[in-house]
């Protein structure tokens, strides 16, 4: 089966070989980047405008994508992108023209179009799509609306960096809590430290990140005696992450949602289970359904069950060691190459036979 991929970003190339290996030849549209084939896996040079990082803001040229598609004959299109935005747009005309199938990614758990034109043109790729995806279960409510009768699956971002070994880490105590990310309301490390304040025993809390917040957070600690046991790391460049997780035997991820945001991916978190770290999270927009069963998941805003979550971990440091490794556990069985590549291959057969 060929399967032309239009994205704002190209697949990870190891997902793109997992489905070779599964009997897909790949098309990938790109803006930008090396175009030289690798193997099965063909890309093409389609003219766009606009800023690739913005959704929104990137276009496709319609006549040199068609020409894409029409060239290539493949027998369906995977289409990432909201329903309002010029790619979805461009796409779903392309395939419309030539009568080939698409599948839809959603990206977004939250927003819209308002104008009436906007909401109309969403309406028309959505209602043309042969099926629905979401990065994530949040996304994909979002995009469906409620339900369907065609089919639908969630399928993560890939690009997941998942070691084949995990460095070795010193046994609690102390037990190591962890945050990473913009120090903003969202993020709820103001929750943490009042959870933390009332857990008794041997704890850290290494905080990687800046932002806003930062001055409050610092003040918040001081006030309630925490500032000993807090390392504040500020940013760290991309190829020192893998050095702080290995010093976290847990993350936490205490976000909460706002009308305006809800925690999209849940990336962060799932880089730190791949790394062997425990998790503990909110139910926040992707976090439960990133951790599932292998991570400690409590309601927004429940200091006392964020304390109970932490106090258990912190009294018997023992259950740090099997929390991480059955994170990192399903990190590899559900967010790695193979298996995001085999749900994008499950998805696109129901919708092409």
């Amino acid at each position: 089966m060929r399967v032309f991929l239009l994205a704002p970003e190209s697949p990870a190339r190891d997902v793109l070989r997992a489905l070779v290996a599964l009997g897909i030849a790949p098309v990938v549209a790109r803006s930008t980047g090396d175009t030289s084939a690798d193997g099965q896996i063909q890309y093409l040079r389609v003219a766009t405008r606009g800023d690739v990082r913005d959704p929104m803001d990137l276009r496709w040229s319609r006549k040199a994508l068609r020409a894409a598609v029409r060239d290539t004959g493949p027998s369906l299109l995977h289409i990432v992108g909201d329903p309002w935005t010029p790619t979805a747009e461009v796409g779903a005309a392309a395939a419309r023209d030539l009568k080939v199938p698409y599948v839809l990614v959603g990206t977004s758990s939250l927003g819209g179009p308002t104008s009436f034109t906007a909401r109309w043109q969403a309406r028309r790729v959505r209602d043309g799509a042969g099926g629905f995806a979401g990065i994530s279960r949040p996304a994909l409510d979002h995009l469906i609306g409620g339900s369907t009768p065609l089919p639908t699956a969630v399928i993560p971002p890939s690009g997941l960096v998942i070691p084949p070994t995990t460095p070795p880490r010193l046994d609690p105590p102390p037990v190591v809590f962890g945050v990473i990310g913009r120090l903003t309301r969202e993020r709820g490390v103001d929750l943490l430290l009042d959870a933390l304040a009332e857990t008794y025993g041997d704890w850290r809390l290494r905080i990687l990140g800046t932002g806003p917040a930062q001055e409050a957070l610092e003040a918040q600690a001081q006030r309630l005696g925490l500032s000993s046991r807090l390392e504040w790391l500020g940013a760290l460049p991309r190829e020192e992450l893998a050095a702080f997780f290995a010093s976290v035997d847990v993350l936490v991820a205490p976000s909460r949602s706002t009308p305006q945001w809800v925690e999209p991916t849940g990336m962060v978190v799932l880089e730190g289970m791949a790394q062997g770290c425990g998790a503990i999270v909110t139910r926040c927009g992707a976090l439960p359904d990133v951790v599932g069963e292998a991570g400690m998941i409590v309601n927004e805003d429940d200091r006392p069950a964020l304390t109970r979550a932490l106090q258990g971990l912190v009294s018997e440091p023992a259950r740090c060691r099997p929390l991480g490794a059955a994170a990192r556990q399903r990190a590899l069985e559900r967010y790695s190459d193979g298996p995001i590549a085999e749900a994008m291959v499950a998805m696109w057969r129901r919708v092409a036979r």
